[in-house]
């Protein structure tokens, strides 16, 4: 089944906003929605307070279609984001990101997934520094580590220690700990880490099942 869900307190994006960009994705890659669902709790909340939201996950099947604007729509937590969707991967169930034209599957390459959770940590960072500093809105700042990106999270996944990478690049210590930290690196190794183990687990789980396996099993059973 192909079902757009739609969250309510999105306070970045209007609701009617979300709908027009789902229609349209949807129109573009000739898929006809069979449900729509409305998320209305707020935008804040946890996953652990979303019950609404935790009933919806319940609800999905193996092989479901799960048509979203953006990643807001599923968690403003990149934590929450990883464990999100280490389940949906489990199931085989396809998530279509309307806002960036974008579908993420269980043959999807990891790096994929990756990007998506590194710009919504940049998002997620730039937000708190606006909200910190009342600056106006605008795209988190480059550094000069941004071209270092792919060896550090190479080195991180190799567990080598934020001083050995710094001696390995040459850098501060200090300043490459402060870059993988506003960066989020170290959570997008572990997001690798679990979708790596999603993907590679090619005896899919029947229906329900998955809830002995999926890391969110402690809240999807509430």
């Amino acid at each position: 089944m192909y079902i757009a869900l739609l969250k309510n307190q999105n306070l970045l994006t209007p609701i009617t906003a979300q709908q027009k960009q789902i229609l349209k994705y949807t129109h573009h890659h000739e898929i006809n929605l069979d449900s729509t669902e409305i998320e209305n709790s707020d935008f804040n909340s946890t996953l652990e307070e979303r019950k609404e939201f935790r009933g919806f996950l319940r609800s999905l099947s193996e092989n479901d279609h799960l048509i979203i604007f953006d990643l807001y729509t599923l968690s403003k937590s990149t934590d929450e984001l990883i464990k999100i969707f280490e389940c949906l991967l489990k199931r085989s169930i396809t998530v279509h990101i309307a806002d960036i034209n974008t579908s993420i599957h269980s043959q999807s390459e990891p790096v994929s997934l990756l990007e998506l959770f590194l710009k919504h940590q940049e998002s997620q960072e730039n937000e708190n520094k606006e909200k910190k500093n009342g600056r106006p809105k605008g795209r988190i700042s480059k550094s000069k580590f941004d071209v270092h990106r792919s060896l550090i999270i190479e080195l991180l996944e190799k567990k080598q220690p934020i001083t050995k990478i710094a001696e390995t690049l040459h850098v501060s210590r200090t300043s490459l700990k402060d870059y993988v930290n506003s960066r989020g690196l170290k959570e997008l190794v572990k997001a690798k880490v679990a979708i790596l183990k999603s993907t590679d687990d090619k005896s899919f789980i029947p229906k329900h099942a998955y809830q002995q396996e999926c890391s969110l099993s402690h809240i999807l059973s509430d």
